[in-house]
């Protein structure tokens, strides 16, 4: 909190534009629409894309009136403006917006943590640290064993990202059901205790 603050301080100090790219983090990822909500600051600009699409390829950048100085044929873009993922994003924002997938991310992702403690606190000589905001969370082992362990998920029909060699991530839909929470924290329990036992075997 006080480092983003600190940061939008030093950039009004020096009359720079502070940037902040929500591309992953925004719409509904870390519980709120926008990452940026959580830190008490707001950007000059702002870069959003994924999520705005729902799968479909889409980008943009916001800014405040204060740096809005781009006219027509400043910025050029092959595909920029069609019609058809412009359409696709403006239906999939007003979807978040009228099913409350943003309330229900943040609910969502303080329900997934709560039950990755859980593991981490049956898993404490293994499981170092559980992570992050909302939807967006990792855990983080003592060892290296990411690579092993999300192949073993994905065998069992969770996929996760390996992040980093000790470090795995997790990031559902927003629209996850709290009955899939528990299955996927099950499947992940299950697959973190088969890899310890292969680590174990094989020293």
């Amino acid at each position: 909190d006080g480092y983003f603050k600190a940061v939008r301080r030093w950039c009004d100090d020096n009359s720079i534009l502070l940037i902040l790219d929500e591309i992953q983090t925004g719409v509904g990822r870390l519980g709120s629409m926008w990452g940026y909500e959580h830190f008490g600051v707001e950007p000059d600009v702002m870069t959003i894309a994924k999520a705005m699409g729902g799968g479909v390829p889409i980008g943009a950048f916001l800014c405040k009136d204060s740096c809005d100085v781009l006219r027509p044929g400043d910025h050029g873009s092959t595909y920029g403006g069609n019609a058809l993922t412009c359409a696709a994003s403006y239906a999939v924002l007003k979807h978040v917006e009228e099913e409350g997938l943003v309330e229900h991310g943040r609910l969502m992702g303080e329900l997934l943590k709560s039950k990755l403690e859980e593991v981490k606190a049956r898993h404490e000589s293994s499981v170092k640290e559980v992570r992050g905001m909302g939807l967006l969370l990792a855990v983080e082992f003592y060892e290296t064993i990411s690579g092993e362990l999300v192949a073993s998920c994905n065998a069992g029909g969770l996929l996760l990202n390996p992040v980093r060699p000790n470090a795995v991530r997790f990031m559902p839909p927003l629209n996850i059901s709290d009955a899939e929470v528990d299955i996927a924290v099950d499947r992940f329990e299950r697959s973190l205790e088969d890899t310890l036992q292969r680590i174990e075997k094989s020293k």
